[in-house]
């Protein structure tokens, strides 16, 4: 289950100039309702389509059975954008590295990152996963055409053919086209999922089977979060999170927001949801077709590592910003601290403690700065990082 925690972001905390008033959220609560229905009609329409992937039982067994069939330990993913952060946040928050399977995500044309990627893997190990809601990016269908060679060179045509398959639209496109004359399988984009909202379609949950994690366990947290997004306000976390962010940019100047993981499983994570937001809401038109210039800009901080870079401008630099931070309750490891060195005071306070509770109690100081300083934050959390979670996360983001 998600929680929002947003305390921190009441005007009592953070001062009217920056913060909003209690009175508001009970105003928004009974304002809201027509919201809510508003969902749930669009969903009736096909509008929200990505708030039923999860229920999708035919697409989630046909990429688990191709998975099944198509057992390699490098997954190769040639994509761009939507096309790659979402595998790349899937692998990143939930790929171990001893599970025998790696994942080299190919969403530059760098010519140099192309060349020394295909270079640390084997085409012999290696299952190339072709993405492209248009069918006709330019980077991804330039790097296609290098890795086919480079695939034909090490294995010849025959053998190389069937280390392809394909994700793009069902119905039109070069790369369909091409999967077709080549005989490579094809996972379909719904065209009704914008390439921003493509996770939990075939784009990411291909990469994910492949990579042998558990499809139905993401999906089920998804489940879970899309029921969640159709709740009354103050029992729909993304609902509020939306409140907060609308008011705190058109109230209150905060025209960044700073994604803040306290979760290294995460750090991936916050890119995909930067495009996400981004895209969504950078616009220069509004509705009525008038120029508006509009959007909150999304960026990232790693905790705890940018609290020793990017934290004091954040304190100290413009108020023009608001926080959420990524919180899990708990760890796969703690990771006691032993040490023969508890005689030093830098290190003595450390005794009997463990990194995860050092880790806590430093994104809890971080929180407590920020508020002092006046600055809105906000914290969602989730019990632990695993499939379920990771497929909750991503649901809650797309309806944030």
């Amino acid at each position: 289950m998600i929680e929002l925690d947003y305390t921190n972001v009441l005007d009592s905390a953070v001062g009217h100039a920056n913060g909003i008033p209690k009175v508001a959220f009970d105003k928004a609560a009974e304002s809201s309702k027509h919201i809510v229905d508003n969902i749930q009609r669009a969903h009736a329409a096909g509008a929200l389509a990505f708030g039923d992937l999860p229920s999708d039982e035919k697409a989630i067994k046909a990429v688990t059975d191709f998975a099944r069939s198509h057992a390699y330990p490098t997954i190769l993913i040639l994509g761009i954008g939507g096309s790659a952060l979402g595998p790349a946040a899937l692998e990143s928050g939930l790929g171990r590295p001893n599970s025998g399977k790696r994942l080299v995500v190919l969403d530059n044309i760098d010519p140099d990152f192309i060349r020394d990627s295909l270079d640390s893997i084997s085409p012999q190990d290696t299952m190339v996963n072709i993405i492209a809601k248009s069918g006709v990016t330019a980077e991804t269908m330039a790097t296609f055409a290098i890795v086919r060679q480079w695939m034909i060179d090490a294995l010849g045509e025959v053998r190389a053919r069937e280390r392809f398959v394909a994700t793009t639209d069902p119905e039109k496109g070069d790369l369909l086209a091409i999967a077709r004359q080549e005989k490579y399988p094809v996972f379909i984009i719904p065209p009704n999922v914008g390439g921003r909202f493509s996770v939990l379609t075939p784009v990411g949950t291909l990469p994910a089977a492949l990579l042998g994690l558990n499809l139905d366990a993401i999906m089920e947290g998804a489940r879970q979060a899309a029921a969640q997004a159709r709740n009354d306000f103050f029992h729909n976390p993304a609902l509020v999170a939306a409140f907060i962010q609308f008011v705190l940019e058109r109230e209150r100047a905060k025209r960044i927001l700073v994604l803040v993981p306290y979760s290294q499983a995460l750090w991936k994570f916050s890119f995909w949801f930067k495009q996400l937001w981004g895209e969504s809401l950078g616009k220069k038109l509004d509705r009525r077709g008038r120029e508006v210039y509009y959007g909150q800009t999304p960026t990232a901080a790693l905790g705890v590592t940018d609290q020793h870079s990017q934290l004091q401008l954040f304190i100290e630099g413009p108020n023009d910003k608001s926080f959420i931070f990524w919180e899990m309750k708990s760890f796969r490891n703690g990771l006691p601290i032993v040490h023969p060195f508890s005689n030093y005071d830098s290190m003595s306070y450390l005794a009997n403690k463990n990194l995860g509770d050092l880790f806590r109690a430093e994104k809890q100081a971080t929180e407590i700065a920020l508020t002092e300083a006046g600055r809105p934050n906000a914290t969602v959390s989730v019990d632990r990082v695993s499939e379920e979670t990771l497929g909750g996360l991503c649901m809650f983001s797309q309806y944030l």
